[in-house]
């Protein structure tokens, strides 16, 4: 940043030549623009630090607009005559600037700069350091979108405000100094009309009654210190439900309150629930107090994202978080476990302790993303979500990050856009697989205890991920006193991709020699040379033999051009990387891979859940990578026959739909049908259609596997798909409706939906406009996607776009579904392209979830052509915003496809063929 008497006299320049405009002024004040762009950074000085928020603010919920006023105590550490703060959407009236004895500055001027989202005051004098107040009177709009400070409609034309401040949006509800770092107190109060409810992030301390406007301002308790991101205001007429949480003598007990709209309130039972028992695991698991003295969470029906962990006041979506027990899935009920526990995680991890800077984004995200996992494991054993980690968080992840467009989970982040955009499945996924990595080789207590001292020594600080690793050092060093725990995850966690170790036979008697390469899905890919670590990695070996699970690590360094590993006479079979808890992959010599698929074979329960999960996942990738014959991994799924478990029959379920993806409108595409349904029959033939009494992860076993048999069109699956979704739509509303159990809706209703007439579909749209409950209405819009024919697609896509018919929050969700049905993915690629400016206009270039809709619709294109109409239709438009990095994967993905057309579809039409024959 330049000095600030050059900013301070571009805008004393600018100012003079705005009041005297004229031809050769406005050129002048071009030039201006460009030199103030290059003045103000996009972040704030860090000289210049806020200490305490005294914020007012006065939505009113018929207009649409909102009045506010604020008042922040700063603290400025150098000598300057100007002050920045983070402004957008906002129609400042009035700023003031006092010093610590309460008498008024002169102010020159302030200046919006909206290039960098700043507010400029330019001060008459020079400040020296101290402490000063700043005071703001300002309105903004609550109907631009649903970040910030917004409205939100709900039934009969009532609507309630809510906000939603993560990452940068806080400063479209008040000026604000909107980094991180910045953490102050708060004053918080919200005036609402009588009836109404306000909420925050503390506790209410006192109301005071207008008469006149018949509104009450309800002012809360002073926050502890705490990011812009994380305050949070809600004005609704909801009803909610309490319950104690028991600290158990970590702290003080407290009330956790779910809120939601009055006809809701049976929905919230399941939410409570798991809310009190994962807020309990957590204090007990951190041994840190909650610090705060109440808890809210609250169901909002426009949302943008699935929750968020606004401190004390944690606000959802209503698809994350209400669940009615008469007609919700598990799936559903897991899912919104899943949100509710991530959510919670926060509190701590996160709040409590925050980042310094968005780059570090996976201290939040990553750790939620594996606690969550934790928690629900502690409290819902019978769920396996340990086991479950793989194919919902593993294996996506491990296919992202082995393209050259992936990026390090550390990555230098700037813009709002950069900063929306590393919310992804690297900072996510990434982040929680090398956390489950970490735990894995320093000992679950030895992990529980470095993280209570982190949260301990850092707490109301921000940090940065050197000062987790330097809480966990003295315990991975009691067990490895010679290595060093922050360079061996600065491999993981500064460069991006991820070790394959393959394993040679040495020529001395049961012993392999390992060495390690960066494992990329395209093999004819040209990597930089951009890492101080050269793509190796410090990797944790662990292996099983057919006697026994070996606990000690094999450290394999980065350094280290090999690692040799010695079995023990008699151990005849090794599989390396145990339950794959090692974010990397194992290829093997041809007969040792030929031993694990006849020892899977012959002894499936010898290897864990896991562990077959895991053969399964690597051996496709590697085939993927021309590195294992197609024939090879093929061959490995014939054990499935022999298959019982849920988390590898999903984990094969995956595999089938990408191949079934790759080869449709081919013969081969028969075969693999064919093939699928030998698989699957067997068992299908043992699970039930009617309603039954199994536990939650045999349940899922049973949806996985009906819903695997009807997608690759088993007769017997597809016809009793369609007959019961014909009876269901026929009875829906009469005094004898037929109903299908929930568990098995969602792809009754889709696959039901494929062979839809225009009057079927019809009459499910019906249904769906007046359908109440939200996990209901999302199985219906998926289902309304599923038609064969295009022009029915076609007319839900405009149907869509009206928001009367479909939020918003749900459209980009709508154009997905379409999309990955073959019959509209032409469709929507057109719709999409034609129909851009819209788009961006309505959800802005800001939004990840816009940016990645493009890799979504692509992701099936594997011809030249395609890839060269996305290469133009980029060239047209080329700003993407937070989608800029979606784009690039959404190229190479294209690229892949065609490779793996031209180079691997022949070996699996070749295996398939001769196999059915």
């Amino acid at each position: 940043m330049l000095h600030s008497y050059v900013i301070q006299n571009i805008l004393k320049l600018k100012v003079v030549l705005f009041n005297n405009s004229n031809r050769y002024n406005s050129k002048i004040l071009d030039i201006m623009d460009k030199l103030s762009n290059l003045a103000l950074s996009e972040r704030l000085s860090s000289l210049v630090r806020p200490a305490h928020y005294k914020l007012q603010l006065r939505p009113d919920l018929t207009t649409g607009v909102f009045e506010g006023s604020v008042s922040i105590d700063i603290i400025t550490k150098n000598i300057n005559k100007h002050l920045c703060l983070h402004t957008k959407f906002l129609n400042i009236e009035s700023v003031k600037v006092f010093n610590k004895d309460g008498q008024e500055l002169v102010i020159e001027k302030f200046v919006e700069e909206k290039h960098v989202e700043q507010l400029v005051i330019v001060l008459n004098n020079t400040l020296t350091p101290g402490s000063y107040k700043i005071s703001i009177k300002y309105s903004g709009d609550l109907t631009r979108n649903i970040v910030g400070f917004y409205l939100s409609h709900l039934k009969n034309k009532r609507t309630m405000v809510a906000s939603k401040f993560q990452p940068t949006y806080a400063r479209q509800a008040f000026p604000c100094f909107d980094e991180p770092d910045f953490k102050a107190t708060y004053d918080i109060t919200l005036v609402k009309p009588v009836p109404y409810v306000a909420l925050s992030n503390m506790n209410e301390i006192s109301r005071t009654l207008n008469e006149d406007t018949k509104t009450e301002a309800v002012t809360f308790a002073t926050s502890v210190p705490m990011s812009t991101y994380l305050a949070c205001f809600v004005v609704c007429d909801f009803d909610f439900k309490e319950a104690k949480i028991d600290a158990n003598g970590t702290g003080n007990n407290f009330t956790l309150r779910s809120f939601a709209q009055k006809d809701q309130m049976h929905k919230i039972n399941f939410a409570q629930d798991i809310g009190k028992r994962a807020t309990e695991f957590y204090i007990k698991y951190y041994e840190v107090p909650f610090p705060l003295p109440k808890l809210d969470m609250i169901a909002i029906p426009d949302y943008v994202s699935g929750a968020t962990e606004h401190w004390g006041l944690i606000t959802y979506r209503e698809t994350s978080f209400l669940v009615d027990e008469a007609t919700a899935s598990s799936k559903n009920k897991i899912s919104v476990a899943n949100t509710i526990a991530h959510e919670l995680a926060h509190m701590w991890f996160g709040n409590l302790v925050t980042m310094k800077w968005w780059d570090e984004v996976w201290l939040n995200e990553g750790f939620a993303s594996y606690m969550q996992v934790k928690a629900l494991n502690a409290i819902e054993p019978s769920w396996t979500m340990l086991d479950q980690f793989l194919t919902k968080t593993l294996h996506p992840v491990l296919v992202t990050d082995a393209k050259l467009s992936s990026h390090p989970i550390v990555q230098t982040v700037a813009t709002p856009d950069q900063i929306t955009a590393i919310f992804d499945t690297i900072s996510y996924n990434k982040g929680a697989s090398v956390l489950r990595m970490l735990e894995g080789f320093i000992g679950e207590e030895n992990f529980r205890r470095g993280v209570s001292d982190y949260l301990k020594k850092y707490k109301f600080g921000n940090t940065v991920t050197r000062d987790l690793l330097s809480s966990l050092e003295p315990y991975f060093k009691m067990d490895n006193p010679e290595l060093d725990l922050s360079y061996i995850m600065d491999t993981w966690t500064k460069q991006m991709g991820y070790p394959l170790l393959n394993v040679k036979p040495s020529e001395e008697p049961n012993t392999y020699i390992i060495t390690q390469t960066r494992f990329l899905l395209d093999p004819n890919a040209v990597q930089k040379n951009d890492s101080e670590f050269n793509y190796r990695w410090f990797v944790p070996i662990t292996y099983k033999t057919n006697t026994e699970q070996y606990q000690k690590i094999l450290w394999f360094p980065d350094t280290a051009d090999n690692v040799t590993l010695k079995l023990k006479d008699g151990e005849n079979f090794l599989k390396i990387n145990n339950n794959q808890v090692g974010y990397y992959r194992v290829n093997y010599p041809l007969y040792m891979w030929q031993n694990l698929i006849q020892h899977l074979k012959s002894n499936t329960g010898q290897l864990t859940i896991s562990d077959r999960a895991h053969l399964l996942n690597d051996v496709f990738a590697l085939a993927e990578a021309r590195i294992v014959p197609y024939d090879l991994a093929l061959s490995l799924t014939t054990y499935l026959t022999e298959e019982r478990d849920y988390v590898p029959w999903d984990t094969a379920a995956s595999i089938f739909g990408t191949l079934s993806k790759r080869l449709l409108n081919s013969v081969a595409h028969n075969d693999l049908q064919k093939y699928v349904q030998q698989l699957v029959e067997p068992l299908y033939r043992q699970q039930t259609w009617t309603k039954t009494n199994l536990n939650v992860i045999n349940g899922l076993l049973r949806t996985r596997i009906l819903s695997l048999a009807t997608s690759f069109r088993l007769p017997d699956a597809e016809a009793k798909v369609r007959s019961l979704l014909l009876s269901w739509l026929n009875g829906h509303g009469t005094s004898e409706p037929v109903l299908i159990e929930p568990d098995l809706r969602d792809f009754v209703y889709y696959y039901g939906m494929k062979s839809a007439t225009q009057s079927e579909w019809d009459t499910l749209w019906q249904i769906y406009l007046k359908e109440e409950d939200v996990q209901e209405q999302a199985k219906l819009r998926y289902a309304l996607a599923a038609p064969r024919d295009t022009e029915i697609l076609r007319r839900y896509l405009t149907l869509a776009w009206d928001e009367n018919n479909i939020r918003s929050q749900d459209y980009l969700n709508v154009v997905h579904y379409i999309s990955a049905n073959p019959s509209g993915t032409s469709l929507v690629w057109d719709d999409v392209r034609s129909r851009w400016p819209q788009l961006v206009e309505r959800f802005t270039l800001n939004s990840r979830y816009l940016g990645s809709l493009v890799p979504a619709i692509t992701c099936s294109f594997d011809t030249s052509l395609k890839l060269q109409e996305m290469e133009t239709w980029f060239t047209q438009y080329p700003d993407a915003g937070a989608g800029e990095s979606a784009r690039k994967r959404a190229l190479e993905t294209v690229q892949n496809n065609i490779r793996w057309a031209n180079t691997q579809k022949p070996a699996v039409v070749d295996w398939l063929k001769s196999h059915l024959n």
